[in-house]
């Protein structure tokens, strides 16, 4: 893992010979302020923006999506809508204003049978009329389904322009090019570690930051939106991730060249008696797949996996110890289906090898997890 290892160079060097507080006067610490200021502004850069002291950066991503949400909710808000297969950092955050009640109407977006929002369903509520904020996840964390922002800023713009528009891109930002101009999008959410960074820091982007409401108040840090000493060493680490984004699509071309490998070689290979069910279609992100098998569960087949050498998931980390799943079901799966389902991750720094090799390890593990059961 090259980048994290040089991403440590400077986890070790701002943690104990450069630490000192950015906030501070002296030249030291003037100087780690700058560094920060350049980190954000190669996020700016990957984002297609100008910097304009409209980066922030917070303990994570969902740190980030709360205050973009609860940084932006006003009591004269009529109507807030949110996808129904967000990250539970923003639908948890929903359900709390809609158990609020205190006159701001919350509806979600129902989800298609591959994964997208229902853009029907999103033009129906927009033209409702009274819409004051819209969130809606870029990439699907649990599916990698992409959702498709010039269909969701048109509709925006036709319907409530003046509605403020969120966009959790945490599973898209540094491998899906993405120009934040193009879309009028007011706030963007990143998280440094889906891209070899360190965990446990968010990012915000905010068009405008004069229009969040701080949720954190003290000495008035991140132009007063976020305060708290900032996390010197794991922005500087993040920097290093940063710099190695590949500026061209061949690293998501190759990505993407991995993925059919990897699904094919399961389609050929796993017992034809099993049932297997993938989201994959044009619109899926070639660093996530989504594989139901019926008849398997999903947590059997993750141990055994496990034992084999390789680590799959069943689902998003933030919500693997929760029964059911929330986005299968609205995707239309079946019971069934939604207790076989298990997420495979990949990454810039996966190899054609590793593709290999875990493709025999996980159809080993599910056709002699059949043949136990069967």
């Amino acid at each position: 893992m090259v980048l994290i290892i040089e991403g440590n160079k400077n986890l070790v060097e701002y943690s104990t010979r450069k630490y000192f507080n950015p906030s501070s006067l002296y030249q030291f610490g003037a100087k780690n302020f700058k560094d920060i200021i350049e980190t954000k502004k190669l996020v700016c850069k990957q984002l297609g923006v100008d910097f304009k002291n409209n980066i922030i950066f917070t303990g994570s991503a969902t740190e980030a999506s709360n205050l973009a949400i609860m940084g932006s909710y006003r009591k004269s808000f009529k109507k807030m809508i949110f996808s129904i297969g967000e990250h539970p950092s923003v639908y948890n955050t929903a359900l709390g204003l809609k158990t609020k009640n205190d006159g701001v109407e919350i509806e979600f977006i129902r989800l298609s049978s591959n994964g997208e929002i229902d853009y029907a369903h999103l033009e129906e509520i927009l033209s409702e009329g009274q819409v004051d904020f819209i969130s809606i996840m870029q990439v699907s964390n649990e599916t990698g389904a992409i959702k498709c922002l010039y269909k969701i800023s048109k509709l925006r713009r036709k319907y409530a322009p003046n509605a403020i528009l969120h966009i959790d891109g945490v599973q898209a930002f540094g491998k899906i090019k993405t120009n934040l101009n193009d879309f009028d999008i007011d706030f963007y959410t990143i998280s440094a570690h889906k891209l070899h960074g360190p965990k446990g820091l968010g990012v915000l982007y905010a068009k405008n930051p004069a229009k969040l409401v701080p949720q954190m108040l003290g000495g008035g840090q991140e132009f007063n939106i976020r305060s708290g000493t900032e996390n010197l060493a794991s922005i500087m680490a993040f920097k290093i991730a940063l710099e190695k984004i590949d500026p061209t699509n061949q690293t998501y071309n190759r990505i993407i060249d991995y993925k059919r490998q990897f699904i094919s070689y399961l389609k050929e290979n796993v017992d034809s008696k099993i049932k297997l069910k993938f989201v994959d279609n044009q619109n899926s992100s070639p660093y996530i797949v989504s594989l139901a098998i019926v008849g398997i569960k999903g947590e059997t087949l993750l141990y055994m996996c496990e034992e084999n050498g390789v680590l799959i998931s069943n689902g998003s980390a933030c919500s693997s110890k929760k029964s059911g799943n929330r986005i299968l079901q609205n995707m239309g799966y079946t019971k069934e289906e939604i207790e076989g389902s298990v997420r495979i991750s990949f990454s810039n720094l996966t190899t054609q090898e590793e593709i290999i090799n875990g493709a025999k390890i996980i159809t080993n593990c599910i056709n002699e997890l059949y043949k136990k059961l069967n």
